[in-house]
């Protein structure tokens, strides 16, 4: 939000920078890291046939990616898939700045969570084991060419629960007097986000598996032994 044009030019000239290597490598397959921020402010759960009304330049950057990876396999065949990402977690994620990354690292540091706006938003959150298997599904699946996947658990969270399961899991691991603060809802921020991933349980013979709860666990014993 606070530069467009870097985001702009860092995921959609970098999505052309790497669909012009495999062009000229020939790769066999190019799988795309997308989002559900494409589809924008709509009626969950999001699918794939859904059309797309970015409210953010973050969604509109991972559009035209999408955009382009439909190109390159229309016109130079390149084997693109596409898989939309939900709210990913777990551990390795030190330097990632999403909600539940965040959390921890503050709470950690003895800082208040904040939340903006009520709570009440919902997104989708997605363990990175789950992840990895539908990136590797993705990879290696034949004669899915130009296809999109949502990828996430097709379960909705407010913000708002997230906490209320972070905290009691943080406690437990010797972490207290954990604050949390309200502060203004952020713009470009969708209200309700999920996922619809039938397409990808039927196609890639994927799901998702890891519970929230246990994800949580195992993503704070990640950042306390870290």
């Amino acid at each position: 939000m606070a530069d467009p044009r870097m985001d702009c030019e860092t995921n959609v000239l970098g999505t052309l920078n790497y669909l012009e290597a495999a062009r000229h490598c020939q790769s066999k397959r190019f799988v795309f890291a997308s989002s559900g921020a494409p589809a924008g402010e709509v009626e969950p759960p999001i699918h794939e046939e859904l059309p797309p009304h970015p409210v953010s330049p973050y969604g509109a950057s991972k559009l035209a990616g999408e955009g382009y990876c439909s190109a390159y396999w229309r016109t130079f065949g390149v084997e693109t898939v596409c898989l939309r990402f939900g709210n990913v977690y777990g551990p390795f994620s030190g330097k990632k700045d999403s909600v539940v990354a965040k959390f921890i690292k503050r709470a950690l540091a003895g800082q208040p969570l904040e939340i903006y706006g009520d709570g009440r938003q919902t997104r989708d959150f997605i363990y990175i084991d789950d992840l990895v298997r539908s990136i590797r599904q993705a990879a290696s699946v034949p004669d899915i060419g130009g296809e999109t996947f949502q990828i996430a658990t097709s379960r909705e969270t407010t913000v708002g629960e997230l906490v209320e399961k972070l905290v009691p899991v943080l406690n437990r691991f010797g972490v207290s007097d954990i604050q949390v603060e309200h502060g203004e809802r952020r713009q470009g921020d969708v209200q309700r986000n999920f996922s619809d991933t039938a397409k990808a349980r039927k196609v890639l013979g994927w799901e998702c598996q890891e519970e929230l709860d246990s994800g949580l666990e195992k993503t704070i014993s990640w950042f306390l032994k870290k």
